[in-house]
């Protein structure tokens, strides 16, 4: 039986499409403030910058997901002031999405019961360290998991197998002997599975709404207070009863 879980982060155990829309709000309120710029073209040029520099860098780099280069690169495209403009814009995003921050319903009681169960659990996201930290400490969520792996520490980002592998190696695990849940069908369902994990889909019917379906025979997780179901899915792919 597997006893070894990873979680996603953003999008699994918090909405990050919601806090992250706040925090885009913030900082284009900030530069029409402080340039004159509309707010939506700033939020715009804003994810203009990060298609650039994820072209510049491949999607390997966990410097994708840094939001002072980003600002950086668009204070920089109108000639405006790098010092102090960038570090002011990305302590505002975070600060604004982290303060907006409140776990998915029924998550605490979710995990609390995996650990009475006797599994593992890690959590396991592409990005920066150090917003991740920052975002599980905002969360609560310390004591409830083992570790925190990003991609910056693995040196790959997800989908890519070398993630995962990097992921069941610092669990002292083999891949086969672990289980990944996540909220992004492409990055942690079907990458864990090429890595050789099992894999849980977790899409609420307002993700549903806005990213790419499970496929059929994919164990799916849709509401975390229906604890019973959750557990009997966890049960069921740790021991083999589901195919995913």
């Amino acid at each position: 039986m597997r006893k070894t879980i990873f979680f996603d982060l953003d999008n699994t155990l918090y909405s990050f499409d919601h806090t992250s829309a706040l925090a885009d709000q913030a900082v284009g309120l900030y530069c029409e403030r402080q340039f004159g710029i509309d707010r939506e073209q700033a939020i715009r040029e804003t994810y203009e910058s990060m298609n650039e520099i994820t072209a510049r860098m491949g999607e390997r780099n966990s410097a994708v997901h840094d939001r002072l280069i980003r600002f950086k690169n668009v204070l920089l495209k109108h000639g405006w002031p790098v010092f102090p403009h960038a570090g002011e814009m990305y302590e505002l995003y975070w600060g604004t999405l982290t303060d907006a921050m409140v776990p998915e319903p029924g998550v605490y009681a979710f995990l609390h019961e995996l650990k009475k169960e006797g599994f593992r659990l890690f959590c396991a996201t592409n990005m920066t360290s150090r917003i991740q930290y920052r975002k599980i400490r905002k969360l609560g969520m310390g004591s409830l998991f083992t570790d925190l792996i990003t991609s910056e520490e693995a040196c790959a980002e997800k989908p890519q197998k070398e993630f995962f592998e990097y992921c069941a190696d610092a669990a002292l695990e083999k891949p086969e002997a672990c289980i990944y849940v996540g909220d992004n069908y492409r990055l942690d369902v079907l990458g864990s599975r090429q890595a050789g994990m099992k894999s849980i889909h977790y899409q609420t019917p307002d993700l549903a709404l806005r990213h790419r379906k499970a496929e059929p025979g994919t164990p799916v997780i849709t509401d975390y207070r229906d604890l019973d179901t959750c557990m009997k899915i966890v049960r069921a792919v740790a021991c083999d009863g589901l195919i995913s």
